[in-house]
């Protein structure tokens, strides 16, 4: 008998199974690929939302640094020309910044993006409002929209696809320059941008014409020198700003007999450090024995002194024309033991920039400077200060407006974001 042995044909499932997996595959492949595209994106807005930022802020402090200009100090200020001036500025800085390797090619123009006027703080909130204005401006708004995608691969993908753009930025900015100094304080790594130099303030006796109160507040100095800020030099030539002549001591003169000091801010009047100081400022190293600040509004501060200048500090203020820097006033000084070193009272600060240094047979120097306007992130502001606005009732009385003016440095701003 014969036997028919049965053969089974297996089928393989792979085969049925691959039409599944494979389409399956690559839709997780896709969810997977989106959700890195979107980390990627995400990951691309922050970096380049942190570019642009500083990228306006840059080009919004370069603008508030020319609305604090000499010309302030003029009979009438042309705040028109202090505008484009910080316009150029604005647009100055921000091509020289990039964002994701591109710089930006937004042309900031006035009343468009750039904006001027005063921050004012709302008496409900305490919050400050920027208020639009051309007169007399203080504060300086840049807004950005609707920027470039600037090399955003995941938006230039997504865009094809729909009309929005998931991949711009942009950012709005606010600076602004106030007045209301009372002293300075520098940093760990930022040094108050100023000289030790004390000038004299006024002179009772009337011994001393050439004092800050004669020459520059009633405005009785010569107006022979000017400087222009386009080429950053001094030039002979009116301005309408009058300048100062600076005598150190003559040879067997005495400590009263000059209108201007040296100050030790722990140089101990050695004459490296007072080098390094002229030129680069004071740090808060300097500053140590003050408890690394100078503040002005609860009396005279009282500094070692000296009113003779050697050859290489002469030097150093040679390199220094044309440079704005805080200054020092003083009313009283009293001699030391030693002939050439005393103790002076130093009241106030002022800012300017020599014009002119010369020497003299008697071994003596005459310093010509020029008061002029200048900010600094080191300024320390007055708390309580009252309140930008531009109505009249906001004033309860003269009085207020006048220990206002007076609170109010004229020659130091500082300039600060407040947006």
């Amino acid at each position: 008998m014969k036997r028919y042995q049965r053969s089974h044909i297996t089928v393989s499932q792979t085969v049925g199974r691959r039409g599944v997996i494979t389409p399956l595959a690559a839709m997780v492949l896709l969810v997977v690929l989106a959700g890195i595209s979107l980390v990627v994106n995400r990951l691309w807005l922050d970096a380049a939302s942190l570019e642009v930022t500083t990228c306006i802020e840059t080009a919004v402090l370069a603008a508030g640094q020319e609305l604090a200009a000499d010309d302030l100090l003029k009979e009438k200020p042309n705040y028109q020309t202090l505008m484009e001036r910080a316009e150029k500025a604005a647009n100055r800085a921000i091509i020289l910044n990039t964002v994701a390797g591109h710089r930006i090619g937004i042309p900031l123009v006035k009343d468009e993006n750039l904006f001027f006027g005063k921050s004012i703080p709302v008496a409900d909130t305490g919050i400050n409002k920027f208020l639009q204005t051309d007169h007399q401006p203080m504060s300086i708004q840049l807004k950005t929209h609707q920027m470039s995608r600037l090399n955003n691969p995941v938006a230039d993908f997504v865009s094809e696809f729909t009309s929005t753009n998931p991949g711009t930025t942009g950012a709005q900015i606010e600076a602004t320059i106030d007045n209301h100094i009372i002293g300075v304080r520098p940093f760990a790594n930022v040094s108050v941008p100023a000289f030790p130099l004390a000038i004299l303030k006024n002179d009772p006796s009337g011994k001393h014409t050439e004092t800050w109160e004669l020459q520059i507040d009633q405005k009785k100095g010569k107006d022979e020198y000017r400087y222009n800020p386009d080429t950053k030099t001094v030039t002979r030539g009116s301005d309408g700003i009058p300048e100062i002549l600076l005598t150190g001591k003559p040879r067997r003169g005495n400590i009263s007999d000059a209108n201007l000091q040296l100050l030790d801010f722990g140089s101990l009047h050695n004459s490296e450090s007072v080098e390094r100081q002229i030129l680069s400022g004071l740090t808060k190293q300097d500053l140590k024995h003050y408890h690394g600040e100078l503040i002005f509004n609860t009396g005279p501060i009282q500094v070692n002194c000296s009113p003779e200048l050697e050859d290489n500090e002469l030097d150093a203020f040679q390199k220094m024309t044309g440079q704005c820097r805080i200054c020092f006033l003083y009313d009283k000084v009293e001699s030391s033991s030693r002939s050439h070193t005393g103790l002076a009272d130093c009241t106030n600060m002022v800012a300017g920039r020599i014009m002119s240094i010369k020497r003299l047979e008697n071994q003596t120097s005459e310093i010509i400077l020029q008061p002029g306007v200048m900010t600094t992130r080191t300024g320390i502001l007055a708390k309580g200060k009252p309140p930008e606005t531009d109505s009249p009732s906001a004033s309860n009385s003269k009085t207020k407006t006048d220990d206002d003016q007076q609170r109010k440095n004229k020659y130091i701003y500082k300039l600060y974001l407040t947006q």
